[in-house]
């Protein structure tokens, strides 16, 4: 009479044990960059929608008829709450420069500095609320930029004016400077262009 004898060997547990190991290490990075990659798609459709609306905002100001005029407190587009005439209040329209695109919410009209961004870099974080329908938040205070998604600030353009916006996403490889962070937004106000940077 035989005895059967049912189960795995201890070779095969350590075979399978191994096996595992090896798939473990393969596949784990591949996961983890699934992260990373779910982030940067993120910003691109962030920086996607935010050249939509600065899109959508040349053709109010070119349906307006103004030629190469600035115009601020431009109705019919991302209209503020404040819609007095003449009114430079964070709540106001949307301010435009002379080829069209938004340079903030808070300028005088007429403007005085019509080529640069809004009145400090409080006027990217309020383009950026005021133009996208979107969770992710922004500021202008550098120490309080970790608890927003992304630090706004002007930076000078070709001509020496502030017009251009960088929006620095706060949440990986943060640092205030846009050349050494790793996630930036940037809005040209001259040329209407949004382009996502990834610094790696």
């Amino acid at each position: 009479m035989s005895i059967s004898k049912n189960g795995f060997t201890l070779i095969e547990l350590i075979v399978v044990i191994v096996i595992i190991a090896v798939l473990a290490v393969v596949a784990a990075p591949r996961f983890l960059d699934l992260n990373s990659d779910a982030r940067e798609s993120m910003l691109k459709g962030a920086a996607a929608e935010l050249q939509q609306s600065i899109n959508f905002a040349h053709q109010r100001w070119a349906l307006e008829g103004r030629g190469t005029e600035s115009y601020a407190n431009m109705p019919g587009y991302a209209e503020g709450t404040d819609s007095a005439e003449g009114s430079n209040t964070i709540d106001s329209h949307l301010d435009m420069n002379d080829v069209g695109y938004p340079l903030g919410v808070d300028k005088n009209d007429p403007m005085g500095a019509p080529f640069n961004i809004g009145k400090g870099d409080k006027a990217c974080y309020l383009l950026w609320d005021r133009l996208l329908d979107s969770s992710l938040t922004a500021t202008d205070n550098v120490n309080q930029a970790e608890n927003y998604d992304f630090y706004a600030i002007r930076q000078t353009g070709k001509e020496g004016h502030y017009s251009k916006c960088v929006f620095i996403y706060t949440k990986d490889g943060y640092t205030s400077n846009p050349n050494n962070a790793k996630h930036v937004i940037w809005y040209d106000s001259r040329t209407g262009d949004v382009s996502y940077v990834l610094n790696d």
